[in-house]
C-alpha cells in the first residue's frame, strides 16, 4: 500500500506491542520500520527497463529479511542518548514495524516476493487497494490517541478494527470474482486466467481482467457494501506471449530475458497498447478500472530487437477524480447483469 499507510500500520503495531515497555516514540520507531522496505524503489537501471520491476517488493519484502530490516530501521535510534537504556526495546520495536510491511503489501495487486529466496512467486491476494482511506484513517486515529495518552489500547483497537476490515476486503473480492465469472458465462467464455483487483477507495470498485481463447477482457465491477453487484463492460485485446513479439526481438537473448521478467511481473496480463506499435502493457494497472490504457509496459524495436520501458508520453493520468466521484456520488454507467444481458 502507500507509504503513509505502511508507516501508520508499523506505528500501530509498535505501540500495541511495545507501548508500555517503550512509551517514548514507540510509534515513530515502528513507523520508520514500516516504511523503509519501500526504499527498494531506488533500485533502478537506465539501461535495463526490468530492474525496477524485478527488485521492487523483492528481498526487502521477504519474511526472512525482517530481522535484518528491523535492525537497519533501529540503527538511527540506537545512537540517540534518550534510548541508551532501551536498545533492546528499540530493536524489537523496529522489527515489529518492519514485519507489518510485506504482509500488508501481499493483500494488494502489485505482487510481493514474500518467500524469497525460496520462491520468486509474487504473492498478491487482491483484497485491498493501494490507497484505502477507511483503513488509513482508522490506523491514524489509533496511533494519535495511543501517542497522546501513552496508552497502547487505542492502537490495539485500531489494529483489531482494520483486521476485520481486511477480512471484509476478502469477502468483497469474492463477490467481485462471482460477478467476473457471471460476465464470462454470459459471453460463453471459459476463463483460463483471471484477476479481480480493487481500485483505490473503500472496497467498492474492482478491475476484472481475464484471459479466454487467447484474448484479454477487462471490465469494471461494483460491489456495494449493501446492494446488488453491478458491472461496467470494458474492452478486449489479444493476450501477448513471447511468440507474439517481432522476430528480431525473439532472437535477442536479452530482450527475451526482459520480456520473461515482464510477463512474470504482470502475471501474464499483457496486451498490445493501442496506437503504440510494438508496445505491450501491464493490464493489471490502468487509467480506469474498465480500460485497456496501461500505466507502464515494454516497447520493442523491431529493427534492432532491443527493448525499453514504455510509459505514457502525454497520456491522461489515472482517473482519480472519476474514482472519487463514483465513490461519493455513484457511477450510473454500472448495470446489473440482467440489464447487461437485455442490451446484447
Amino acid at each position: 500500500m502507500d507509504s503513509i499507510t505502511q508507516g501508520l500500520l508499523g506505528a500501530a503495531a509498535a505501540q500495541g506491542l511495545m507501548g508500555r515497555r517503550l512509551p517514548r516514540r514507540a510509534g515513530l520507531i515502528g513507523a520508520v520500520g514500516g516504511i523503509i522496505p519501500d526504499l527498494d524503489v531506488f533500485i533502478q537501471s537506465a539501461n535495463d527497463p526490468t530492474v525496477g520491476w524485478l527488485f521492487h517488493r523483492h528481498f526487502t519484502h521477504s519474511l526472512i529479511f525482517i530481522p535484518i530490516g528491523g535492525l537497519i530501521a533501529a540503527l538511527p535510534f540506537l545512537f540517540l542518548k534518550e534510548f541508551r537504556g532501551y536498545r533492546r526495546q528499540v530493536i524489537l520495536t523496529a522489527i515489529a514495524g518492519y514485519a507489518t510491511h510485506a504482509p500488508l503489501d501481499m493483500l494488494t495487486s502489485y505482487g510481493t516476493q514474500l518467500f524469497w529466496p525460496f520462491s520468486n512467486a509474487r504473492i498478491a491476494l487482491d483484497w485491498m487497494g493501494i490507497i484505502d482511506p477507511v483503513y488509513s484513517i482508522v490506523l491514524l486515529i489509533g496511533v494519535v490517541f495511543a501517542a497522546k495518552g501513552k496508552d497502547p489500547r487505542p492502537a490495539r483497537l485500531a489494529l483489531a478494527v482494520t483486521t476485520l476490515y481486511i477480512c471484509f476486503g476478502g469477502w468483497q473480492h469474492h463477490r467481485a470474482t462471482v460477478m467476473q465469472q457471471q460476465l464470462a458465462d454470459m459471453r460463453g467464455h471459459v476463463i483460463q486466467h483471471s484477476r479481480a483487483m480493487p481500485a483505490p477507495g473503500w472496497l467498492m470498485y474492482w478491475r476484472s481482467t481475464y484471459i479466454s481463447g487467447g484474448r484479454l477482457y477487462a471490465d469494471g465491477i461494483k460491489t456495494p457494501w449493501a446492494g446488488n453487484l453491478k458491472a461496467l463492460e470494458g474492452g478486449s485485446a489479444d493476450a501477448v506471449t513471447l511468440p507474439d513479439l517481432p522476430e528480431r526481438a525473439r532472437q535477442n537473448p536479452e530482450t527475451r530475458r526482459q520480456f520473461e521478467i515482464f510477463h512474470w511481473f504482470a502475471d501474464g496480463l499483457i496486451s498490445p497498447i493501442e496506437n503504440e506499435p510494438h508496445s505491450y502493457g501491464d493490464m493489471r494497472i490502468t487509467t480506469a478500472v474498465e480500460s485497456l490504457d496501461p500505466l507502464w509496459g515494454l516497447q520493442v524495436d523491431p529493427g534492432t530487437g532491443t527493448a525499453r520501458r514504455w510509459i505514457p508520453s502525454a497520456a491522461s493520468p489515472r482517473d482519480y477524480r472519476g474514482i472519487v466521484r463514483g465513490l461519493i456520488f455513484g457511477d450510473g454507467r454500472y448495470r446489473e447483469l440482467p440489464d447487461i444481458r437485455a442490451s446484447i
